[in-house]
């Protein structure tokens, strides 16, 4: 890292030094807007309390979730935590508020899409649709300011081109194994940055993010978040690199600074207890 450069900095000019724009263009006009002076804190209480009844953290490092034993009541907390977050005023929230709101509503809905279709092995196996069913992510699940939202949609036209700040994917949990870990404290925007920092270091830091295989010394295996999302990581691998090397440790440093070969790398399999 550059001296006297702060962590943050660093990762916002990574994330737009090889591109114009994130990917899926600017996005709608209304989720650039904000309220930096709002004192209105939004209400994730319920959203805690489904976290805390329902996902236990495994020997292994990653959250599972308890799908097939959520209670009625529980699923009645969800849909209620949803529905109120999406009739929630985003405009005139403040930039951090945003952020841990838009966090927890695209883990909420990833649970509640999970629920609706248990028998899936993982949650790209889930179609939704009519006539010519679609995989889950680009399927509008919710309205946000008069607006249809799908997971994707929340990636690409918000979270990308509003917060240039890669570490949200760190906050975002697809229901996989592979990826970050579903948090288990509801974000809040008062701590939203710090609690970031803190899964973008535990991330890196699991085997199933960056493996360094002992028999292959001149290759590292890479978790294929960063190859779908390379643009919000700055575009190239040497980018991507400089992204982990941020929360990497010492060791792992060394060995990106050797430009290693990368192979990729993803477990899909959904987070459930069973798994």
């Amino acid at each position: 890292m550059p001296r006297g450069m702060p962590r943050r900095d660093l990762i916002a000019a990574l994330a737009v030094l090889p591109v114009a724009a994130c990917a899926g263009g600017p996005g709608p006009e209304i989720w650039h807007r904000h309220d930096s002076l709002s004192p209105r804190v939004v209400d994730h209480r319920v959203w805690q309390v489904i976290l805390d009844r329902n996902t236990r953290d495994w020997p292994d490092g990653i959250t599972r979730v308890d799908y097939t034993r959520f209670s009625t009541a529980d699923r009645e907390l969800l849909e209620a935590y949803v529905r109120e977050q999406s009739a929630l005023p985003v405009a005139s929230l403040s930039r951090r508020e945003q952020l841990a709101f838009w966090l927890n509503l695209y883990n909420a809905l990833v649970v509640r899409l999970v629920l609706d279709h248990l028998i899936v092995g993982s949650p790209d196996d889930i179609r939704t649709g009519g006539l010519f069913p679609r995989g889950p992510w680009d399927v509008p699940l919710v309205r946000v300011e008069g607006r249809d939202v799908s997971l994707a949609g929340i990636r690409r036209e918000v979270l990308a081109p509003v917060f240039h700040d890669p570490r949200w994917h760190y906050g975002l949990c697809d229901g996989t194994l592979g990826a970050p870990s579903l948090r288990r404290r509801a974000f809040a925007g008062a701590d939203v940055d710090r609690r970031l920092e803190d899964a973008a270091i535990e991330y890196v830091a699991h085997p199933r993010a960056v493996d360094r295989p002992a028999d292959r010394p001149g290759i590292v295996r890479l978790n294929s978040l960063w190859r779908r999302h390379m643009e919000d990581f700055g575009g190239t691998l040497q980018a991507v690199f400089a992204s982990i090397d941020l929360y990497a440790e010492a060791e792992l440093r060394a060995v990106l600074a050797r430009n290693p070969q990368v192979v990729w790398m993803d477990d899909r399999r959904l987070n459930a207890f069973q798994v």
